[in-house]
């Protein structure tokens, strides 16, 4: 066998025992006990431990669980608008346009009704006239639905109709832009008008620009199950663009002080439970189940099972939950 090819296999087995070595926690059971494996697994029905060696310890972060602030916040996806909003002038158009048919319709019904068959009216001229009035009547109730749909109440409707024209769309004030954001259906009921939202877009990494959100349409999209919400936006220096997407958060609730964690520490099993690493000595750690709530610049609010102050793992927690999962033999 070559030297270099001997030199080569040497090396492999080295790094091989090394590893294995940092892989294996240090297991004390008691005489005529369980392997490792076996005796973590009788063990998780309380509260599954291991112990570590100094070699181990170097490859974790611990510190204590903090107490933090999490703003009550549903975040979507979105984007820039025009200061009137395309679908609302389209709606208002539509209802225009369908009274001003149905105006007509009654006129023309009205002069063959007054006319008659004594006039030389046929009968067929007057069923022609009745279902076009019928029709624009029936139009004109969508298109009220339509615009009613959208945040529109009955009297301005009303006031649209008797004008003869759509209403003047809300101008943003100077400095501001307008923008259209989908809720999820079941965070829907939670979003009002007069709410404070941020948004983000992909043009200006690492901003935020700050707005309230001026509407919520009443229509839940059949496809998608998302309403819209309309925002106005902060944007003095007239740097946002309509088209933009955007990643939007409204804040729903006041924020509120919980128990909390960095991400990192958190670690999503397999049966779909959180847990935690707690440790008391940094030398044995025992994995506790806990229940998140928000997100937040990196932190995650504990609801249950976690205590500020309580030492936890918050690098390397993902790295015990694989040591607790190996197969006998690893």
């Amino acid at each position: 066998m070559p030297a270099r090819l001997k030199r080569l296999i040497a090396l492999a087995s080295a790094a091989g025992v090394v590893a294995a070595a940092f892989l294996v926690p240090l297991w004390h059971p008691a005489p005529g006990a369980a392997g490792p494996a076996e005796s973590v697994r009788a063990s998780k029905s309380t509260a599954p431990t291991i112990e570590l060696s100094a070699a181990q310890l170097s490859a974790l972060r611990i510190a204590a669980a903090e107490t933090r602030s999490f703003p009550a916040e549903k975040t979507t996806v979105g984007s820039i608008s025009f200061d009137e909003d395309p679908a609302i002038v389209q709606a208002e158009s539509t209802l225009v346009a369908a009274a001003s048919t149905l105006e007509l319709t009654a006129k023309e019904l009205s002069r063959v009704r007054s006319l008659g068959q004594a006039n030389g009216i046929p009968l067929k001229e007057l069923e022609q006239a009745v279902s076009a009035h019928e029709t624009a009547e029936a139009a004109l109730k969508a298109a009220r639905d339509a615009v009613r749909a959208l945040g529109k109440s009955d009297a301005e409707i009303d006031r649209m109709i008797a004008a003869g024209r759509i209403q003047n769309a809300p101008a943003g004030h100077a400095g501001h832009k307008w923008a259209l954001a989908n809720v999820a259906e079941s965070d829907s009921v939670l979003v009002r008008a007069g709410q404070p939202l941020s948004l983000r877009v992909m043009a200006y990494p690492g901003r935020t620009f700050h707005g309230v959100v001026s509407r919520v349409y009443a229509a839940v999209d059949p496809t998608t199950h998302r309403v819209a919400v309309r925002a106005e936006i902060a944007d003095p220096a007239n740097e946002l663009r309509a088209g933009m997407l955007a990643d939007v958060s409204i804040r729903v609730r006041e924020a509120i002080e919980s128990p909390a964690v960095p991400a990192n520490a958190a670690v999503r099993e397999a049966d779909g439970t959180t847990s935690v690493w707690v440790t008391t000595d940094r030398r044995h750690f025992a994995q506790r189940t806990v229940r998140t709530g928000e997100r937040s610049e990196g932190w995650v609010q504990i609801l249950e099972g976690l205590t500020p102050g309580e030492l936890v793992v918050t690098d390397g927690a993902v790295f015990l939950s694989n040591m607790l999962q190996a197969p006998p033999g690893d």
